[in-house]
């Protein structure tokens, strides 16, 4: 007999945890989390976000962490997680255990960024050309058959990790040996993991990275809902700002200058790109590039997870959504949960500061003088002293909800001015 429980699967530390753990508990049930073995201090954190924490040496072992589970709980009342790396080991987890809403296989499919644009493909979704680049010495026939520039990625990454724009040939040979090299030493596991294409074979995604043509044009990301096969997208934001490495810095809702035709056609690709991929019953967090030539063209879809860092707060604020309350929902096959009335309808923006070079965070400095900016709503910190931060990588280590901006050029300008105040202390 279940005990009412809710189990989060966790890899790395996130501050989605406190946000599920709340929506888990709102339902009436004990959120328990299973993660990494944690030290002391960890454990006291997180003594006031959830009811316990076990530990398991493997997350990503689907029957290790079911046996673990069904151990304290032979019927849980459903598996979640909101980390990019475990969301299809942990579907697979609830499909061992009973409470799967969604097949595995859908998040398995998901993961392989290369199959994915074989399947929007074949719905009819424009996409840029694209293919894989498995050696070096392939640089030249890859190149031909892309076209440049192009962007290299790992075909099963997250966080904007060892994207590369090449406009040459040696360029892309270049590229090629720097994922190589870095991917296969990756603290990340999951670039150690075989993906599954959709033949049935094998891809080794520390050898072989997608290789896409340049898409020109804004870009816009989105949340969506998916319950019982409707496709609800939440809100659009627009990426002003981005950086060399691909890491965006700052986000704004509505897009400015997008008309509602345009936005429309947006929202309705997303909502193409899911139905095709044959999620269902979960949320995803879905990038377009309305191109110049393609019109809105899917960047990647993250399924299984609502946007990174608070994307989702600045759409709760305006639309009254809660995408981690809708995930827990999908998650436990529980009604839709109750909606609130919009807080700040009103143009609102986020700002992201990450890690300026590599080491041990002992502290941060500045966060109290950031707060006290007009333009500055709120301020969340999402590391921790003792967290190991890299700038190679997207680690959110300060965000900011702002408001009273009048355009992108005073957005960028608050950006600059919170990077300049904000002071971390790295060993």
């Amino acid at each position: 007999m279940s005990t009412g429980t809710a189990f989060l699967v966790r890899e790395e530390r996130g501050h989605w945890v406190g946000e599920v753990a709340a929506a888990v508990h709102a339902a009436g049930l004990r959120a328990v989390l299973v993660a990494p073995p944690l030290d002391e201090h960890e454990r006291g954190e997180l003594a006031s976000v959830v009811d316990d924490v076990v530990a398991v040496e493997d997350v990503y072992d689907p029957d290790a962490v079911a046996a673990v589970i069904r151990a304290i709980d032979p019927a849980p009342a459903g598996v979640l997680t909101g980390s990019d790396g475990a969301i299809a080991s942990t579907a697979r987890v609830a499909e061992l255990l009973g409470v799967a809403r969604c097949p595995a296989s859908v998040f398995e499919l998901a993961r392989n960024k290369f199959a994915v644009r074989e399947v929007l493909a074949e719905a009819g979704l424009p996409g840029p050309r694209c293919t894989l680049i498995t050696a070096e010495d392939e640089a030249a026939a890859v190149a031909e058959r892309v076209g440049l520039p192009a962007v290299v990625k790992p075909v099963n990454g997250a966080a904007s990790n060892l994207i590369r724009l090449v406009s040459t040939v040696d360029e892309l040979a270049a590229a090629y040996r720097l994922l190589a090299e870095r991917l296969p030493v990756s603290a990340d596991p999951r670039y150690r993991r075989p993906l599954p294409g959709r033949d049935g074979s094998l891809l080794d995604p520390s050898t072989a990275f997608l290789v896409e043509g340049m898409l020109r044009g804004p870009e816009y990301a989105l949340d969506v809902v998916v319950r019982d096969g409707v496709v609800e997208p939440v809100e659009i934001l627009d990426k002003p700002l981005i950086d060399e490495r691909k890491f965006e810095l700052a986000l704004s809702c509505p897009p400015q200058g997008l008309s509602g035709e345009r936005a429309a056609l947006v929202a309705d690709t997303g909502a193409a790109a899911v139905r095709a991929l044959g999620l269902d019953n979960t949320v995803a967090h879905v990038e377009v590039i309305d191109d110049e030539t393609l019109g809105p063209t899917i960047v990647e879809v993250n399924a299984g997870r609502p946007a990174g860092s608070i994307m989702p707060l600045l759409a709760k604020l305006r639309t009254g959504i809660d995408v981690f309350a809708e995930l827990v929902a999908l998650g436990l096959g529980a009604p839709p949960p109750e909606r609130e009335a919009p807080q700040l309808p009103i143009p609102l923006g986020m700002l992201i500061l990450y890690a300026s070079g590599s080491g041990r965070l002992e502290a941060i400095h500045g966060v109290e003088e950031l707060s006290e900016l007009p333009e500055v709503l709120n301020v969340i910190t999402t590391v921790s002293p003792g967290q190991v931060l890299t700038d190679e990588q997207e680690i959110y280590v300060v965000n900011l909800v702002v408001a009273g901006f009048a355009d992108h050029e005073e957005l960028a300008a608050l950006h600059a001015e919170a990077a300049s105040m904000i002071k971390l202390e790295l060993s």
